[in-house]
């Protein structure tokens, strides 16, 4: 005997098979999300070839002038000694040289500023032997012949100039310094450092 359809929609029937299609698909999904590789990122970021500032160094004239003494007593020599210090408006330079057997002292006025690049660029005002004073060109030419002097300070003689490149500074940890502040006057130096990127 064959059954007779009635129209009776068993609903028990599709809610369970809705509850299954909805686990599938929320099963399918998951899985999907956890086997796709997350976006890489470093892709996105721009890789930086600079170097990395780490740090800044501030310090005060009294500070300067004990660094300045403690790093130059290896460039003394017997024949040439000279003192280099900040006082509230300049950079001196104190040395002296002999002439005919006598020693003259020689004074060195400079001006600091900072350039661009965070190198130090020191202008000659003025250059005396006591209360006589010199042509720079030529003192700042017997200086660079007769001196030893830290082969990141370069002299230009002729524009009565000395510039400090405080980035060509040589150090096992690769670190070099960036005038930010030189401000003799309210006591304020600071100098940005950086370590070098390591190639």
């Amino acid at each position: 005997m064959k059954q007779k359809k009635t129209g009776k929609v068993n609903i028990w029937k599709w809610l369970f098979l809705t509850l299954l299609a909805l686990v599938l698909g929320l099963g399918i999904v998951l899985i999907s999300r956890i086997v796709v590789p997350r976006e890489d990122l470093s892709q996105l970021v721009a890789t930086n070839a600079e170097d990395t500032k780490i740090g800044t160094f501030t310090t005060n004239r009294e500070q300067l002038n004990e660094t300045l003494a403690n790093y130059l007593e290896d460039y003394q020599t017997e024949d040439f000694a000279y003192k280099l210090y900040a006082s509230n408006q300049q950079i001196l330079f104190e040395g002296s040289y002999t002439v005919l057997g006598t020693q003259i002292p020689l004074d060195i006025y400079l001006h600091p500023s900072k350039l661009e690049d965070g190198s130090v660029l020191l202008t000659i005002t003025e250059i005396s032997a006591g209360s006589l004073n010199l042509p720079k060109s030529l003192i700042l030419d017997y200086i660079e012949k007769h001196y030893k002097l830290p082969s990141f300070v370069q002299i230009d003689a002729n524009a009565a100039t000395v510039h400090i490149q405080l980035t060509a500074l040589e150090n096992k940890l690769g670190l070099y310094g960036k005038a930010n502040t030189i401000d003799l006057y309210n006591d304020q130096i600071i100098v940005d450092i950086y370590r070098k990127v390591q190639k």
